[in-house]
């Protein structure tokens, strides 16, 4: 990263591609660490109230984030999913979607990073709540260990880890054969940014690549979310 002009006690600074910094303003700072996997940041900015970033990337504002929660498990709520499984989902925030709803039985969290979980449970409004639902069942795992080992069957998963993860061999296939094999085809992965600058197009077409191998029937779907700047990648699927 280029030098910058920003107090970084004041302000957090992201990099999404060369020739691009999005820089937030910390009003107040509610939590800054490092765990064994990246930077946790939540802060207290004056447009999107509460917001959480890892290694500087945006993940979550309170301003917003029904946006791109709603987008996130709009295919579960349309078929009254019961049993589901979240990769990744650390922020809480799709636990706390997902639980809202009384037919929900039970949802299965699967996060890499202890840390982040409780950096959000203290300081992200809602999550305490979600952590502590009975419904609730959280595992520390690498997700895609998890989906090797799992036996389970599951309603529906969603992937809602950040786009960065993308890139190791096979990962794709495990993830979508699982949809099909353990999940009845039913599926919400969010793929990340759309834009090309982020490599939205290219990140898009390895998951319609892999999913088309196990899945039928799916669908993309593009979402506006103001706070990240650009529409945001969904692939949905709906049963086999």
């Amino acid at each position: 990263m280029s030098r910058i002009c920003f107090d970084p006690k004041e302000y957090i600074v992201y990099q999404p591609y060369p020739g691009l910094h999005v820089v937030y303003h910390a009003n107040r700072v509610l939590y800054s660490g490092r765990s064994k996997y990246q930077r946790i940041d939540i802060i207290e900015n004056e447009a999107y109230g509460i917001m959480l970033l890892l290694d500087g990337n945006l993940q979550h504002t309170e301003f917003d984030c029904h946006i791109f929660n709603r987008a996130l498990i709009r295919p579960i709520v349309k078929r009254r999913v019961g049993e589901v499984l979240v990769l990744g989902g650390g922020s809480g925030q799709t636990a706390k979607a997902l639980l809202k709803y009384a037919w929900v039985r039970r949802v299965t969290v699967v996060e890499i990073d202890s840390l982040v979980v409780e950096a959000c449970r203290r300081h992200i409004p809602g999550v305490k709540k979600a952590l502590e639902d009975r419904r609730l069942r959280l595992h520390f795992d690498n997700a895609f260990h998890f989906i090797k080992r799992e036996r389970r069957r599951f309603g529906g998963l969603i992937l809602d880890l950040t786009e960065s993860w993308l890139g190791g061999p096979g990962e794709l296939d495990s993830l979508y054969r699982f949809v099909a094999e353990r999940c009845g085809g039913v599926c919400s992965c969010y793929i990340g940014p759309a834009s090309p600058q982020t490599g939205g197009p290219q990140r898009l077409a390895k998951h319609l690549d892999s999913a088309g191998r196990f899945l039928k029937r799916f669908r993309v779907r593009k979402v506006f979310v103001p706070s990240f700047g650009c529409e945001q990648l969904f692939l949905y699927s709906e049963g086999l």
